[in-house]
């Protein structure tokens, strides 16, 4: 008694102990994230521009790119703070899944215990998959955030009904930025219309939820067209196998496949087995919905969200085997073992992430980006060099990933043209195109890629072909046009 007496450090509480945690892992995690304005999510360059013009009062042609995701209201604050600084919303992202981190602790320690909360929690936030999905600045972490907000604020609503009150409307401000995130977004409001029929306070307030949801999942939809940046019907095993591999930028590989087949496997067997415990639990039945769901876009969040889904069902069914008598290693060996080996694979995967972005490698789209961007800068370098402007091409680029290009080119930049019957009528469409990026690959673009290979070379060049994208040059588009300042604040 007297030794921990005479220690100070047993006299801070615990709680400051888990920020201490947290505040560690948040400065790892920056020092793994990249620094440049490359390997982005197609749907968050776009809420950043957005954000950025409007905090900047530059106009933008970024909604021509069509509607944003409600990612701009959460990284307004950084955007107003910091305008055209890439970094400083991965940082505010950082911030947002350490929040996340501390809320699913709170939330699962009420729920089950604080031993399933701590090792479930840890797990999620050390996986690479969670890493990809801040420094991509993916929907993950901020549907995370959402989703264990929105249970929060369902308890605090409950423990003071007031209708139309602050709580009434900051769940349905949660359940609007949720849908307009992901599909397993849909997750949420679903949740939250059962509850309020298994579990209503009155009649009134019921229909008050059900109105109020139903609109703002609407109004989402109707707002973004459905989610025009996501890749349908994602093979589920290569996101799975992200959770511990982390990103490939290769084909993927038998050791892929097997892990991805072993992940899933093991997700439905956790989650047939305690499917009446999460349904039970709000938060639980979040994530089982999401997790089905979200199989129409099975990408990186979605895997995200299945991720939560094994470790919050998983670590009770362990735990809760455990022998009553016996030593600790009786009682906590299979955990113990599970926690070390996943630990150390999540972060070996996590030390490659980094030395990856060391060494300034680019997946293939990015890449080509990169080519763009080193072409702008040569040709705003010559602008600025001739004094007279007699003799400055203009550069503009019609893109497939619009956002990503304009963010690290900083030029004028438009989305894809949609196919026309011949190749002259394209021509015609793209008079004032300097530069096209796309992948020619895409079934989606098929028809445009096959009236720019009629052309022909004398009036469209291929300078720069990968999988997955290419760069066509129009040298005859090239005409003097007057210098105008880069859209967003860039």
């Amino acid at each position: 008694m007297n030794m921990l007496a005479s220690n100070p450090l047993s006299r801070v509480p615990d709680r400051y102990w888990k920020y201490v945690g947290l505040a560690v892992w948040g400065a790892l995690t920056l020092a793994i994230l990249r620094g440049d304005a490359y390997g982005l999510n197609e749907g968050a360059a776009r809420a950043l521009l957005l954000a950025w013009s409007v905090s900047d009062q530059v106009a933008s042609g970024v909604l021509t790119f069509g509607a944003p995701d409600f990612r701009a209201l959460l990284l307004a604050p950084v955007a107003v703070l910091w305008t055209g600084k890439v970094f400083a919303a991965k940082v505010f992202t950082v911030l947002l899944a350490a929040a996340a981190a501390r809320l699913f602790y709170l939330g699962r320690e009420r729920t089950a215990d604080s031993e399933c909360a701590l090792l479930s929690t840890g797990l999620l936030f050390l996986s690479p998959l969670t890493l990809l999905q801040i420094d991509s600045l993916s929907p993950g972490p901020f549907l995370m955030l959402m989703f264990v907000a929105g249970w929060f604020l369902d308890q605090a609503y409950r423990a003071n009904p007031r209708p139309f009150g602050g709580w009434y409307f900051g769940q349905l401000l949660v359940a609007l930025i949720a849908v307009s995130l992901h599909p397993a977004g849909l997750a949420y409001p679903a949740a939250l219309l059962w509850s309020w029929y298994r579990d209503p306070i009155d009649k009134h307030q019921q229909r008050q939820f059900y109105f109020g949801t139903v609109f703002v999942v609407v109004f989402a939809l109707l707002f973004g067209m459905g989610w025009s940046n996501l890749s349908w019907f994602h093979n589920p095993l290569t996101s799975l196998a992200e959770i511990a591999l982390g990103a490939s930028h290769t084909d993927t590989s038998i050791v892929r496949w097997i892990v991805g087949s072993a992940t899933l496997l093991v997700l439905v067997a956790v989650a047939t087995k305690q499917f009446r415990q999460l349904w039970s639990d709000f938060t639980g039945r979040v994530l089982v919905i999401g997790s089905l769901v979200g199989l129409v876009s099975a990408d990186g969040t979605w895997g995200m969200v299945a991720l939560a889904t094994l470790l919050y069902a998983g670590f009770p069914i362990l735990l809760g085997r455990s022998t009553v008598t016996g030593g600790f290693f009786r009682q906590r060996g299979g955990a113990i073992a599970l926690l070390v080996i996943l630990s150390t694979v999540f972060m070996l995967s996590n030390r490659a992430h980094y030395q990856f972005n060391q060494r300034g490698v680019l997946a293939p789209q990015d890449q080509m980006i990169a080519t763009l961007a080193e072409r702008a800068a040569s040709a705003k370098k010559a602008a600025d060099a001739d004094e007279e402007g007699k003799s400055v091409a203009h550069f503009r680029v019609a893109s497939q990933w619009p956002g990503r290009t304009m963010i690290a080119c900083r030029c004028d930049t438009l989305q894809l043209p949609p196919a026309a019957r011949n190749a002259e009528e394209q021509l015609k469409m793209l008079r004032s195109i300097s530069y096209l990026l796309f992948d020619p690959q895409d079934p989606h673009y098929a028809a445009l890629a096959r009236n720019i290979a009629l052309l022909g070379g004398g009036v469209a060049e291929t300078i720069a072909l990968q999988r997955g994208a290419a760069i066509i040059h129009f040298p005859l588009h090239d005409a003097n046009e007057p210098k105008t300042r880069p859209p967003g604040g860039l």
